[in-house]
């Protein structure tokens, strides 16, 4: 009798562990299957960044100038980094800012999102600083990475072609998209067009881009210690997106922002379903966004997420490290962007016993022994002047002729300090797996400066930072 139990529990075990031995299988399929439909699927209606630029460049020949006429600014003000309706398309269409183009093509570059395929065809109406008006068709281009779903993010391209008005003509201009031509049709959105010319004095200027917070976002704690250690990285400035934070972590980066004038934080209430309709908020449009209000003001853009460091093995600072990295290459053949391999550090493994400090970036030191290779979990800095569309783990396109490459692990790793196993349960317990001390090297004054910043905060928000 009790071999038959013997023998009864051991089949079930073993039906249990090749029921979970299937499900791991199915997953890794499932998923493989969506990144190979992303990235074929992409290609094929979009095509690598060089054909889009000529076909860019071919439709450019073929804009439709509707005239250029003498038309009054509408009485309402217009707005910068609002998402706001066109009104009188079939699907859901909305745009939230607009940048002067005068790389790829003469034209303004409005950041928007609406159906990813078969998009209604819409209208731009400039109102020109020395009151013309014009209005013309508009080129809707979508951002590739959308994983095929209903909506994405895109570009609406207003081309200037054959209107004698030029890119530098717009700075400062308003402009709508509209579904009609019809001049007697108000507009429903007004934005400002944005120059994105390099300012003097930007050499060496790294800043970030950070997708939007959602879900109420709330680890403070850990976002003072993040800020602080990209500050002593060499990181200037931060561009973030607010969908919904928690009350600590609005007036910490108030605090940032005011203090300090490290942080520029926008609204983000992009009226379009996340994950069921549109990737995460609408991040690619977050990022595209990041990369054109950067571009007057940054040499280098980094792309990464809040639980995220890019680390550098061998110098103090990434602005060191990018500088070194651009003079192995001739100066005609400096690529526009350097990928960066990405390792987890698991939050859930063991401290340190050697942490020099009470800080997470001291005491997670154990990480996988091999990281991911590049373009799978890696992130990126490019020259935002040299950048067309950015991607989550790496640039979509680039000028013509403009590189990216990818940097050895020996160089530089992104640490990706993550609060859950990959795969769910314990299963990152059997990853393979080493210890990395190199972020104890800024540990000493990082404590300095994150317990510093909590007395300031205690300050200014006593009743959500007690001192």
């Amino acid at each position: 009798m009790m071999r038959g139990r013997s023998r009864s529990s051991i089949s079930r075990s073993k039906e249990r562990a090749n029921m979970s031995f299937f499900i791991f299988i199915m997953f890794f399929a499932v998923f493989g299957v969506i990144m190979v439909t992303e990235f074929l699927l992409l290609e094929k209606h979009n095509g690598p960044a060089r054909s889009r630029y000529e076909e860019l460049q071919s439709w450019d020949g073929k804009a439709s100038h509707e005239g250029v006429t003498e038309k009054q600014l509408p009485a309402q003000a217009p707005q910068d980094a609002v998402w706001q309706p066109v009104a009188g398309t079939r699907f859901k269409f909305y745009v939230y800012s607009a940048y002067v183009e005068r790389r790829t093509v003469a034209a303004v570059r409005v950041i928007g999102a609406t159906k990813t395929r078969g998009a209604d065809s819409v209208f731009c109406r400039i109102w020109l600083p020395d009151n013309r008006t014009i209005t013309l068709r508009a080129k809707v281009q979508t951002i590739r990475e959308n994983w095929n779903l209903k909506y994405s993010a895109v570009y609406v391209l207003c081309l200037l072609s054959k209107t004698g008005v030029k890119p530098k003509d717009t700075i400062g201009a308003t402009v709508a998209v509209i579904a009609t031509a019809d001049a007697a049709t108000p507009p429903s959105n007004l934005l400002t067009v944005i120059d994105t010319k390099p300012k003097p004095g930007i050499e060496g200027a790294l800043h970030v881009c950070v997708k939007p917070f959602h879900f109420h976002y709330g680890r403070s704690e850990w976002l003072i210690e993040w800020m602080e250690l990209n500050r002593l990285l060499g990181v200037s400035h931060f561009y973030m997106y607010n969908k919904t934070m928690s009350e600590q972590t609005t007036c910490l980066l108030n605090h940032y922002r005011e203090h300090y004038g490290l942080v520029t934080l926008l609204p983000w209430n992009l009226p379009i379903i996340s994950v069921t309709e549109i990737r995460t908020e609408g991040q690619f449009a977050a990022f595209q966004d990041c990369l054109y209000r950067s571009m007057s003001s940054a040499k280098w853009l980094l792309v990464v997420d809040t639980d995220e460091v890019l680390i550098p093995r061998r110098e103090r600072t990434l602005p060191a490290l990018l500088e070194g990295l651009s003079a192995s290459y001739a100066p005609a053949k400096v690529p526009a962007a350097f990928l960066f391999r990405n390792a987890f550090f698991y939050v859930l493994w063991e401290d340190d016993p050697q942490a020099p400090a009470k800080l997470l970036t001291a005491c997670k030191t154990r990480r996988w022994t091999t990281p991911h290779v590049l373009k799978n979990r890696s992130k990126y800095v490019v020259r935002p002047r040299h950048a067309v569309e950015l991607g989550n783990h790496f640039t979509w396109e680039l000028l013509p002729g403009a590189t990216s490459v990818g940097v050895p692990k020996d160089l530089a790793l992104l640490h990706h300090y993550r609060l859950n196993c990959e795969f769910g349960g314990m299963s990152c317990v059997k990853v393979p797996s080493t210890v990395d001390r190199t972020a104890h090297q800024w540990s000493e004054e990082l404590m300095k400066r994150v317990t510093a910043e909590k007395k300031l905060l205690a300050k200014a928000c006593p009743k959500i930072f007690p001192a």
